[in-house]
């Protein structure tokens, strides 16, 4: 074997080590999606302890009060508050929604979706998200066949359930006809 030869083995076989851009991206989408849930759990129990917080505090307060504040009326009036607040909330991220959301207009049937997360992802819910929400950044049908096939099908073991990954697929492409 020539020098020449050998330098474009090489330079071949590290061609293949080194990841493409898109699946880099790829990535990225799946870790920020992951960083976004763990924030959004995060605010949720801060919630959840102030809300606490709250109603321990208005407790103590109603006790010490000579005149008798009907808790209930308090209680029930600090929670259509938060429900207000945050449904005004979620009104302003609805309106906001990140333009790669490319897949918010498709709907997946009720029995498609648990056919795919229980058969093609192994139950978890979390894991379907992070693939759709991957598969919404990718610009083309061939992008997408590509990111199934190299990163997605690795991972799972899909032998054996062609029918449910040739639906899963048909709504996968549906966005690009």
């Amino acid at each position: 074997m020539s020098l020449n030869e050998s330098i474009e083995s090489l330079r071949k076989a590290l061609h293949q080590e080194i990841p493409e851009e898109k699946e880099i991206m790829a990535l990225y989408e799946l870790v920020k999606l992951a960083h976004l849930r763990v924030l959004t759990a995060t605010i949720e129990k801060i919630k959840f302890d102030a809300k606490e917080k709250i109603d321990a505090a208005i407790k103590k307060q109603a006790k010490t009060h000579e005149n008798r504040i009907d808790l209930k009326e308090v209680s029930t009036d600090f929670s259509l508050n938060i429900i207000q607040n945050q449904d005004n909330s979620y009104k302003h991220e609805s309106t906001n929604k990140s333009l790669n959301n490319k897949y918010a207009e498709l709907r997946v049937g009720l029995n498609d979706r648990m056919a795919y997360v229980n058969v093609l992802f192994g139950g978890s819910n979390h894991d379907f998200e992070m693939v759709i929400s991957s598969l919404a950044t990718m610009e083309s049908k061939e992008e997408c066949e590509l990111f199934i096939r190299d990163t997605i099908r690795p991972d799972y073991n899909w032998e054996g359930k062609e029918e449910t990954v040739d639906r899963f697929l048909e709504f996968i492409y549906a966005r690009f006809e």
